[in-house]
């Protein structure tokens, strides 16, 4: 599939999804995303094979249009705002424009572990604070939530400032990034109704703020198997919500914004738990701590009801997959962030999408945050 003239500036996808031993399978996956015309490129990080800072310079590297973004960094104190503040602007500088520092609520495990403060929104507001006050040239000492700095500056000053984008879960999140945050991500498994209703949050968070709503922009995650065979969509989604699954927390969210029913999960995790200790996993590390054997993942596909599936994720032929992208247009998104899959496997979704995108005012810039 040849690119578009115009590209895809409302589709981002994520590199290297997912626990990996191998980065360098971001070059194809980068020089793909690019050649289809998607309009951004996410960099996830893991404190091991996936350094966002070098991750990011290769798809600068690797790219002339596309946008790229931090995807999320979680820990933020565990990096100087200065440090955060030069790998903004550098990529800034290199890319002309076309970066976005993600940034998440970081996780308290890795926090306690590490030494650093667990994350609030008051540190990471602060924090926010920090990186802007830098960019537009200052020189500066501060204290607050996010620490003691004597002397901060970076010598130089951005005549833009790198967009701010969060991922939101909680209302109270929801509602800080529109006051705060120059756009928010919405995590996998949200359904179009979780979308409506989380989207309602920030505008609402913006509006309170004497924001303009509509310069927020509103991400939202899209875990998607279109058209492949079986081993891909049960890697790629059901393995997926395994590993949701096993995170303190995340599927009581889930079920809440989804309207879901939350009195299936101690049996599924039970299940979940039994299948991983018989097959070596349940390290619960991430997506790396729970089964990858394929029978394991057909079984337990089986246990999550019908519409968690569905309603999720975008499953199945390319027409169903474009509903599920227009559904989350129609609920608020601003973009779509397509995670669990490489991007050859969205050249059907993309065909289809050809035929209805032109009905739809979609958003023009490559940097996501913009």
């Amino acid at each position: 599939m040849e690119m578009t003239a115009t590209g895809y500036p409302e589709f981002g996808f994520y590199a290297l999804p997912g626990h990996t031993d191998d980065p360098t399978e971001a070059v194809e996956e980068i020089t793909s995303g690019e050649r289809l015309g998607l309009g951004s490129v996410w960099l996830s990080e893991r404190l091991n094979t996936k350094n966002v800072e070098v991750l990011s310079g290769l798809a600068a590297g690797l790219t002339e249009r596309m946008g790229i973004a931090s995807g999320l960094i979680a820990n933020l104190p565990l990096r100087n705002p200065l440090v955060t503040a030069a790998y903004a602007s550098t990529m800034a500088k290199l890319t002309g424009d076309r970066f976005t520092l993600g940034i998440g609520r970081g996780v308290d495990a890795l926090a306690d572990a590490s030494g650093t403060p667990r994350l609030t929104l008051e540190l990471l507001e602060d924090y926010v604070t920090i990186l802007r006050r830098l960019w537009q040239g200052e020189a500066f000492s501060h204290e607050g939530p996010a620490g003691s700095f004597p002397k901060l500056a970076l010598g130089l000053e951005l005549e833009t400032l790198p967009p701010v984008v969060i991922g939101a879960m909680g209302d109270r999140t929801l509602r800080w990034a529109g006051r705060v945050c120059d756009g928010v991500v919405f995590n996998s498994l949200w359904s179009a109704r979780a979308v409506e209703g989380s989207a309602q949050l920030v505008r609402k968070g913006a509006e309170e703020a004497g924001r303009d709503p509509g310069e927020v922009t509103i991400w939202t995650i899209l875990v998607t198997a279109c058209e492949v065979p079986e081993e891909v969509w049960l890697n790629s989604v059901v393995r997926r919500m395994n590993t949701y699954l096993l995170a303190p927390g995340m599927f009581e969210t889930l079920c809440r914004v989804n309207g879901w029913d939350a009195s299936l999960l101690p049996g599924m995790r039970e299940k979940l738990a039994a299948i991983d200790a018989g097959s070596g996993g349940g390290t619960a590390l991430g997506d790396e701590g729970t089964t990858r054997a394929e029978e394991e993942l057909r079984q337990l596909a089986e246990m999550y009801p019908l519409e968690w599936i569905t309603e999720g994720n975008a499953v199945g032929s390319a027409d169903v997959c474009v509903k599920a992208v227009d559904d989350r247009f129609d609920a608020g998104a601003d973009g779509i962030l397509f995670h669990g899959t490489h991007p050859k496997h969205l050249e059907p979704l993309l065909r289809a999408w050809d035929g209805r995108r032109g009905e739809r005012s979609l958003r023009t810039s490559f940097n996501p945050g913009l």
